[in-house]
């Protein structure tokens, strides 16, 4: 059969039209991967989940998802529909391993999992465990041996909080606050209050033991002072 002319001819226009828009630079196309994150800072492990078959996979899927996502959003990457935050393995058997992993957008929601999931009553027969990856993946380098036991600190006795209470002389204690100064008074109701502590060892320390407000525990034990740049600082026992 012989060639057209007329379509020879058209193919020849085309191309006289297009001149220039071509180049001769080989083209060499490259797959769009996103960023690679080595540093898995933003990633958690969660284990201790239910093990259920294929058939309530998707449902297990939807529960677990929904409450990663009260922590903060998952890691989305543009361009593939593959790659999401959230991936739950199954067995050999089809059943799922029992744990997941997340991948969260910022490494501050990671630890945020971390503290509120872990130990999270997540039904009746599973709490979970929450690790973040960096350190699960370290855990196969621990060494297997032998356990062996601690040996127990030795003792030391605890101040004893109450022993005010113990006063031989049945005395009681109170405290005046007067300008910027503190104090504790012992106090029998038959003679003038006498001074117990009036934080001379913080004085001559030059530290501060009480700025404002001053507060007995409940039962006495404690004596509560209100530093603004330390806090709440509770005093007990002789010393």
């Amino acid at each position: 059969m012989a060639p057209d002319p007329t379509s020879a001819d058209d193919l020849a226009e085309e191309a006289a039209a297009l001149d220039g828009y071509f180049s001769d630079t080989p083209l060499e196309p490259r797959p769009k991967y996103p960023p690679l994150d080595e540093s898995y800072q933003r990633c958690v492990v969660i284990s201790n989940l239910p093990k259920v078959p294929e058939a309530k996979y998707e449902k297990l899927c939807k529960v677990v998802l929904k409450l990663v996502s009260r922590i903060g959003n998952l890691v989305k990457y543009e361009g593939s529909d593959d790659m999401t935050g959230f991936f739950m393995p199954k067995g050999d058997d089809g059943n799922t391993a029992g744990c997941a992993f997340i991948e969260f957008e910022s490494p501050s929601d990671a630890k945020k999992a971390v503290e509120v999931l872990e130990d999270y009553k997540f039904d009746k027969n599973h709490s979970l465990h929450v690790t973040l990856y960096e350190r699960a993946s370290h855990l196969d380098e621990v060494e297997e041996g032998e356990f062996t036991q601690p040996e127990p600190e030795p003792f030391k006795e605890r101040p004893n909080t109450m022993s005010w209470i113990e006063d031989s002389c049945q005395r009681d204690q109170f405290a005046v606050r007067h300008g910027k100064e503190t104090a504790v008074y012992w106090n029998d109701g038959r003679g003038e209050p006498a001074m117990d502590y009036d934080g001379a060892r913080e004085k001559k320390a030059g530290v501060t033991w009480c700025d404002y407000y001053v507060q007995w525990s409940p039962k006495g034990s404690y004596f509560a002072t209100l530093v603004p740049n330390k806090g709440v600082i509770l005093w007990g026992g002789k010393n």
